[in-house]
């Protein structure tokens, strides 16, 4: 017989939630920037120069911002047809292996990539006001909040990421 006066599950918050506000956010302003671009364009004859060259730069960094939010949730990273056939220790030590690649990995892009936003930040974008590393700055931000959010989930991943899913439903460690 269960207990009556079970308390109600508390609901855990989303760490990344901030991050998937700020690619809906961009994909809205995208989606306005290339419906006023055509309608200026095709209606008024007078094109806004501009709106073509934010556009891309926001896809960009939806892309990245987009990657480290899948990341926190433990979805990045997992193409499991074979591993869900193994057993569950040979699985997580799978998934174990596979996160320290890709910590490998955003670590090189990060560092390398550092060096790549100092070079071309000495000339601007074509037509914003802007340095042309800044569409190459995505990577840098994008690899290092991948890189927070796998570690978190190795480290953390029963305090933090509990409540938060996973790609099949199991704890990741």
């Amino acid at each position: 017989m269960q207990p009556i006066n079970k308390a109600p599950e508390r609901r855990s918050f989303d760490i990344a939630l901030p991050l998937k506000i700020a690619v809906g956010f961009a994909l809205a302003l995208i989606l306005v920037l290339t419906l006023a671009q055509v309608v200026l364009r095709y209606f008024f004859d007078s094109p806004l120069l501009w709106s073509e060259e934010l556009s891309r730069l926001l896809v960009v960094w939806m892309t990245f911002i987009g990657a480290a939010a899948v990341c926190w949730q433990g979805r990045h990273l997992s193409v499991d047809v074979f591993v869900v056939l193994l057993p569950e220790r040979v699985r997580k030590f799978v998934r174990l292996i596979n996160q320290f690649l890709a910590l490998g990995f955003l670590t090189i892009l990060t560092w390398k990539s550092f060096r790549i936003v100092k070079l071309e930040n000495f000339q601007e974008m074509s037509i914003l006001p802007l340095p042309a590393g800044t569409v190459r700055l995505a990577a840098t931000v994008g690899a290092i909040l991948m890189i927070i959010a796998i570690v978190s989930r190795i480290f953390l991943a029963r305090r933090l990421h509990s409540k938060q899913p996973d790609n099949n439903n199991s704890s990741m460690l």
